[in-house]
């Protein structure tokens, strides 16, 4: 029996100790972050080799770190988020699990390293068993809650994806995250009206990120607010210098900007010709074809004047202004042409001239080439006086 008591105590103590040395020179946090502590007054050995360790860690040679000190908590603490960071999932499991393993005395909280198995289980693709070590904390933590809606959503039951997204409040950080998710449900699932509410959620949430109001333009049944969502996304994308989502919210708005047009050509009784943005486009389909920025102040000066027009006349007075913009259109052609005319002319002029450079350059070749045989065929005291 005493034999039995003292190695019960020896075990105590041995935790006890190793407790100890850990927080002696490491601070651990609930999410097994670790952070070295220098000991100044500290000269042994143990110092030393500890040192010598994180050296080796900083350094990045974790294999050799491993080696002078297996099994060593800090280090596989660490190695975790490594792996993660550098998109090597497997490898990160693999320290979680051992992590899992080794401590014991629970020096980082049990719920912690479930957590982060549950993570990397769904990194790695396993969302089974990323959902089994979630469950249990998915009341305490709604991270846990959302990667489970994640998992399912990759699993492709966006039934309980959406349960468990749903049932996570305003007030919780990944609140954004969660929203963005059962956008992305709703939509699959044909959902509009939801997918609107979320979308306009997303937009109270993170006003500057463009992609929440192309986001209500899509969810939206209302062609003026597709339009004003889309250029509330372009002005964004302009700050950015996105030309390519700028030509993108160009081609989605042209649609919508003509139906307006065309729905108010109909109530003109008197003869006038449609403006029609797609022929203006299609006419000058050749020209500055690549001009992004052209073509963006084209469309929006041909829109905004158009819709003015629509605003302030109708009947015959609408029919005239419609007629103005149809001859600003002919005449911005005319000019257009024009200025392609100059383009192609400038282009075939400095084509010619390096055409010219390059002749030049094979003449002056030619001639040095002629006159180094010549200087290797006849000997200076051969040649003529004058060419000395």
């Amino acid at each position: 029996m005493r034999k039995a008591v003292l190695i019960f105590a020896l075990f105590i103590f041995s935790i006890t100790c190793c407790l100890a040395d850990y927080t002696k020179y490491y601070e651990f946090d609930d999410n097994l972050n670790v952070k070295f502590i220098p000991s100044v007054s500290a000269k042994d050995k143990e110092y030393k080799k500890i040192l010598k360790n994180e050296k080796y860690m900083q350094k990045g040679k974790y294999k050799k770190a491993e080696k002078l000190m297996p099994d060593y908590l800090p280090n596989i603490a660490r190695l975790i988020y490594i792996y993660t960071d550098s998109k090597d999932f497997p490898s990160a499991l693999k320290y979680a699990k051992k992590l899992v393993e080794l401590d014991k005395t629970n020096i980082f909280p049990k719920a912690s390293k479930d957590y982060r198995l549950g993570i990397l289980y769904s990194q790695n693709g396993d969302y089974i068993s990323s959902n089994n070590y979630l469950y249990p904390y998915i009341n305490q933590n709604m991270w846990a809650r959302f990667q489970m809606a994640q998992n399912y959503y990759y699993m492709q039951d966006l039934k309980n994806a959406e349960n468990y997204a749903g049932k996570i409040p305003p007030n919780d950080s990944v609140y954004l995250a969660a929203q963005e998710l059962l956008y992305s449900i709703y939509n699959i699932t044909k959902n509009p009206q939801k997918a609107y509410t979320a979308a306009k959620i997303l937009v109270k949430l993170d006003p500057g990120n463009p992609d929440n109001y192309m986001k209500v333009a899509y969810a939206t049944t209302n062609n003026d607010e597709k339009l004003i969502n889309l250029y509330r996304a372009k002005q964004i994308f302009y700050s950015q210098n996105l030309s390519s989502m700028i030509v993108k919210i160009n081609d989605l708005t042209a649609p919508l900007e003509q139906k307006r047009i065309d729905e108010a050509y109909k109530k003109i009784t008197s003869y006038c010709k449609k403006p029609d943005w797609f022929k203006v486009k299609s006419r000058n389909e050749n020209l500055l074809s690549g001009d992004i920025t052209y073509w963006d102040r084209r469309q929006s000066e041909f829109f905004e004047t158009a819709n003015d027009c629509i605003k302030r006349y109708s009947g015959s007075n609408l029919a005239a202004c419609f007629k103005d913009l149809n001859d600003t259109q002919k005449h911005l052609d005319a000019t257009l042409a024009a200025e392609q005319a100059r383009r192609e002319e400038a282009e075939q002029r400095e084509i010619q001239i390096r055409q010219l450079v390059r002749q030049n350059m094979l003449l002056e070749e030619q001639n040095l080439i002629q006159w180094s045989r010549y200087n290797s065929f006849y000997p200076r005291y051969y040649r003529h006086p004058y060419w000395w």
